[in-house]
């Protein structure tokens, strides 16, 4: 309701924008004062009613699918509805003797014209509308995603550090039992915790350096990434080879984080689950076309043919990002070779055709 009123509101505003456009053709710069006030009552009295009559109707067409799909059958809609009420309206000035219509013939004239005005107005109005909804959309996406992001590191936090943490937790109390009668094996057992709170210790650095994608905004997307290799290099002794090609700015902030979120999800299955020594990131953007990204490895590998239990690998999710701009996710891995991770996102999403 409150949006409604606003919209009456402001077409009366348009309106008397619109009726002293008239009142400077016809008349010049008025000479008195009740020359003013006619041109702003009237002007006023047929925009609050042009307002309300598309609003009542607009609120009967819009329960059938076909209005709200093909704009051409709403800018008709909104024209009949423009120029049947502004007629409607001036028909009674035009029986007073100081009418700015002489004849009905000018205030139908007029109406027609009027029409005109009001659905480029109405089209104008219908873009913010859409570009409002579109921002609502995004700013809706960015919280599922941020939800989305958070389920994940809360499921890493339990396959990883939790458990790691566990496992430290039962050694220590082995070594509180056996520290004086075995000796040696508490040594062992020393040597063993520090090595799990070491890997828990870069688990969690590199959980934290995941919650940053801050970094796309203070670096160039190619230097993000390559922020990023070194880092899996650095806490794991992943050799990786990277090789970035191409402008980066022809790659929108959507895709740029996308791909930084794909890579870095390929590294961490490298490097949890792969047994990989080494990796590869190779990246293209050419002037036009498709982008291309390819991240393969020397591990272990897997059957592709073979389901893959949820959340094991973290495929589905790289390839749900890669999906909601528009590009192309594939997989090649063999038992034994490692695995190869294929990419390919056009660099100007296509818009669909409009009714």
């Amino acid at each position: 309701m409150r949006k409604q009123l606003r919209t009456i509101l402001n077409s009366g505003l348009i309106g008397i924008g619109i009726a002293f456009m008239f009142m400077l053709t016809i008349e010049g710069f008025p000479s008195s004062l009740i020359t003013f006030l006619t041109y702003t009552g009237f002007g006023l009295t047929a925009g609050v009613l042009i307002a309300t009559a598309f609003i009542v109707t607009r609120g009967f067409f819009s329960r059938f699918p076909v209005y709200n799909a093909c704009l051409m059958l709403r800018i008709g809609h909104a024209y009949l509805v423009c120029t049947v009420t502004f007629f409607l309206a001036a028909l009674p000035v035009t029986a007073l003797p100081w009418s700015f219509f002489p004849s009905r013939l000018v205030a139908f004239q007029t109406s027609l014209g009027v029409g005109i005005i009001s659905v480029l107005i109405g089209l104008a109005f219908e873009y913010l509308d859409i570009k409002d909804e579109r921002l609502r959309l995004e700013q809706k996406n960015k919280e599922l995603a941020v939800l989305e992001e958070r389920n994940r590191i809360a499921r890493e936090l339990h396959d990883s550090v939790s458990q790691s943490l566990f496992g430290i937790s039962l050694n220590l109390k082995t070594l509180g039992l056996i520290h004086e009668t075995q000796p040696e094996r508490a040594k062992v057992l020393i040597a063993q915790l520090k090595e799990m709170v070491e890997e828990a210790q870069r688990e969690m650095r590199l959980m934290i350096y995941e919650l940053q994608p801050v970094i796309l905004q203070e670096k160039g997307f190619f230097e993000a990434l390559e922020t990023l290799c070194t880092r899996f290099q650095t806490c794991y002794g992943l050799e990786i080879i990277f090789r970035f090609q191409g402008d980066e700015t022809k790659v929108d902030q959507q895709t740029q984080l996308v791909l930084y979120r794909v890579l870095q999800e390929a590294l961490h299955n490298i490097v949890k689950h792969a047994q990989a020594t080494k990796a590869q990131v190779i990246l293209t953007v050419p002037d036009t076309g498709m982008l291309r990204a390819k991240i393969e490895d020397n591990g272990v590998g897997f059957d592709v043919s073979k389901p893959i239990s949820t959340g094991q690998f973290g495929l589905a999710g790289m390839e749900k990002r890669i999906t909601e701009v528009n590009g192309a996710f594939s997989i090649n891995s063999v038992p034994g070779k490692g695995t190869t991770i294929t990419v390919r996102v056009p660099l100007s999403p296509p818009s669909g055709p409009s009714c």
